[in-house]
C-alpha cells in the first residue's frame, strides 16, 4: 500500500510508505557526533557514490542478479537501509542530498527542464540551488576538507550556480540532464552540446572517454594532487550510469548475454524471491501488475531477442560502473587511505521508465535519428547507440516495488543506501529505519565533525537543515518511531 504525504515547512515533499514506516527519530543527547568520532583516529574521510536512476534490486546485495562485488563489499562491512527514500527525480534528489533541505525551499522543485513558465517566477520552482541554501562541500571546505567533484551536478548553469562556486575545490561537472557516455554529445534534443565544466571552466572530453571509467580517473587525480599535506577529503561521485542513453563496453555486454531470455515478469519475480531471502523486504512482501508492463509472451521471437538486449547493456554498464567503483577503492587501499575513509552510496531516484517500449519502433526512433544514433541490435550499447530499458524491464529493475522514476510510488523513490566504515558498529547490517534524501547532509556533517549552518552564512540568511544525523543508527543506537502523516507514535 502506497501512502503519499504533503509535509514539512509549508512546501510539498511527497514520501511514499510501505513495507516499514519507521522514521528516524535521533537522539539529541550529547552521544551523537561525539561517540561517532571518538572511533576514528582522525577525521575521516567521505566518498559519497551517486548513481543516477538506479532501481532498488538493481544491484547484488539488494537481490539483483548484476554482478558488483565492490558495492557487495561495502554492504557487507556496512549498513544498508531497506527503506530510505528520495525524490522521484534527480535534481530535486540532488539538491537535498547536497543541502539537507527540502527541494522546493531550495529552489529545484523540478528538474528545470520540466518547468512551466508560470512556475518560474515562483522561487522555489528555479530548477537550480538558491542562495539559501548551504552545500555539504562549503560547510567541508570551511572545515578544513579538501571538496572534490567529478560526474553529473544538474543544480545550476550559470557561473554562479557551477559546483566550483558552491563549495567543490576541484570539480569535473557535467551541467545537463544526462549525455552520452562514449562522447562528447548531447543525448536530447533540449541541448545543442553536452556540457561539460572542469573548474567552472568548459571542457573537451578526451577522444577515449567513457563516463565511468573517466570519473572515477579524475576523482583519483583529484586525491592524489592533495594527497601528502595530510588534510582529509570529501569526494563526490555522480555517475552517469545508468542513466540514458544506456550504453556500456562490449565485454560487459556480453556477460549479460541470454540472461533476460526468460523476460521482465520473470525478472521481477526472480529479484523479489532474492531480496526475501536477503532479508530486504519481508517474506510476505506482495507485487503489483503495472499496467505499462508489456505481456512478454505476446512478443515474436526477434522482439524478445531485441528486448533481452536492451537490459543485457543495463546490466553491464551497472557492472562497469562497480568495477571502477572497486579501482577507486584499490586505490585508496594502496595509499593507506582506506581504514579512514567512510563510503555512501545510493542513486539520485529509481529505475528510468521514460524510454520508449518498442525502442525500433519508426515514431520512437525519430528523436535519437535526428541526433546521429541508431538502435541497431548488433552495436546496441556501444559508440553511436542510443538505448534504454524502457517501462517493463523498468519494473523489474524496481522489483518488487510499484512505479519508477517521476512517479511518488516506492519504485520512484526507494532505493538503495549503503553507509560503510569505523563508525558502523555491525557490518552487514540492515536497517529498516525510514530514512529521507535531507538525512545525507547532517550525517556526513556529524561524522567529520563540522558544525551546522546558522542562521547566516557567508553574510546571508540561510535555511536550517531538515533532515536528521544517521550516525546513531549507524552505532545500533536511536530509535525507531511510527509516523502517519503530522503524527508520530514512538
Amino acid at each position: 500500500m502506497n501512502i503519499v504525504r504533503l509535509c514539512g515547512w509549508g512546501v510539498a515533499t511527497a514520501i511514499s510508505f510501505s513495507l516499514s514506516t519507521a522514521v528516524v527519530e535521533a537522539n539529541d543527547e550529547a552521544e551523537g557526533v561525539s561517540d561517532v568520532l571518538s572511533t576514528v583516529a582522525s577525521r575521516p574521510n567521505i566518498v559519497f557514490i551517486l548513481a543516477d536512476d538506479l532501481g532498488y534490486t538493481d544491484i547484488a546485495s539488494y537481490g539483483g542478479e548484476v554482478s558488483t562485488p565492490a558495492l557487495s563489499a561495502l554492504a557487507e562491512q556496512g549498513v544498508r537501509f531497506t527503506n530510505y527514500h528520495t525524490a522521484a527525480n534527480c535534481a530535486p534528489a540532488r539538491a537535498m542530498l547536497l543541502t539537507g533541505v527540502d527541494s522546493h525551499a531550495a529552489g529545484v522543485s523540478n528538474i528545470p527542464e520540466l518547468l512551466a513558465p508560470e512556475q518560474r517566477t515562483q522561487p522555489q520552482y528555479q530548477g537550480e540551488l538558491g542562495d539559501n541554501v548551504v552545500t555539504v562541500a562549503t560547510l567541508l571546505e570551511g572545515n578544513g576538507y579538501h571538496t572534490y567533484m567529478a560526474g553529473k551536478w544538474h543544480l545550476g548553469s550559470s557561473p554562479e550556480k557551477r559546483p566550483s562556486r558552491r563549495g567543490f575545490e576541484r570539480t569535473l561537472a557535467l551541467m545537463d540532464s544526462g549525455a552520452d557516455n562514449w562522447e562528447q554529445r548531447p543525448y536530447i534534443p533540449l541541448y545543442d552540446r553536452a556540457n561539460w565544466f572542469a573548474d567552472g571552466e568548459r571542457f573537451t572530453l578526451p577522444d577515449d572517454f567513457y563516463s565511468s571509467r573517466f570519473l572515477v580517473d579524475k576523482t583519483i587525480e583529484f586525491i592524489e594532487s592533495n594527497r601528502e599535506d595530510g588534510k582529509p577529503f570529501f569526494a563526490y561521485l555522480p555517475f552517469q550510469a545508468v542513466h540514458m542513453p544506456v550504453q556500456a563496453p562490449q565485454a560487459y555486454i556480453d556477460k549479460y548475454q541470454g540472461v533476460y531470455d526468460a523476460g521482465w515478469d520473470a525478472l521481477r519475480h526472480q529479484r523479489r524471491l532474492a531480496a526475501v531471502q536477503l532479508g530486504i523486504v519481508p517474506p510476505d512482501t506482495a507485487m503489483v501488475d503495472m499496467s505499462t508492463t508489456d505481456d512478454w509472451n505476446a512478443l515474436d521471437e526477434q522482439r524478445q531477442r531485441y528486448e533481452s538486449k536492451r537490459m543485457a547493456v543495463y546490466a553491464g554498464m551497472i557492472e562497469a560502473m562497480d568495477f571502477h567503483i572497486g579501482r577507486l577503492v584499490t586505490y585508496l587501499k594502496s595509499q593507506g587511505q582506506y581504514g579512514n575513509t567512510i563510503f555512501i552510496f545510493t542513486s539520485d531516484n529509481g529505475s528510468e521508465a521514460s524510454g520508449a517500449a518498442d525502442q525500433m519502433a519508426f515514431a520512437q526512433s525519430i528523436g535519437p535519428r535526428q541526433l546521429g544514433y541508431h538502435s541497431d541490435y548488433d552495436r546496441l550499447g556501444l559508440k553511436g547507440s542510443f538505448n534504454t530499458i524502457g517501462p517493463s524491464f523498468a519494473s523489474a529493475s524496481a522489483s518488487p516495488l510499484s512505479h519508477y522514476k517521476f512517479y511518488a510510488g516506492e519504485g520512484g523513490m526507494r532505493v538503495p543506501l549503503i553507509i560503510a566504515g569505523e563508525p558502523v558498529r555491525q557490518p552487514g547490517e540492515l536497517n529498516r529505519a525510514f530514512a529521507w534524501a535531507t538525512d545525507i547532509t547532517p550525517t556526513i556533517l556529524a561524522l567529520s565533525g563540522t558544525a551546522l549552518p546558522g542562521e547566516r552564512y557567508a553574510g546571508r540568511p540561510v535555511l536550517p537543515l531538515m533532515g536528521r544525523d544517521l550516525t546513531p543508527l549507524l552505532r545500533g543506537r536511536g530509535r525507531a518511531s511510527l509516523r502517519r502523516g503530522r503524527c508520530r507514535r514512538i
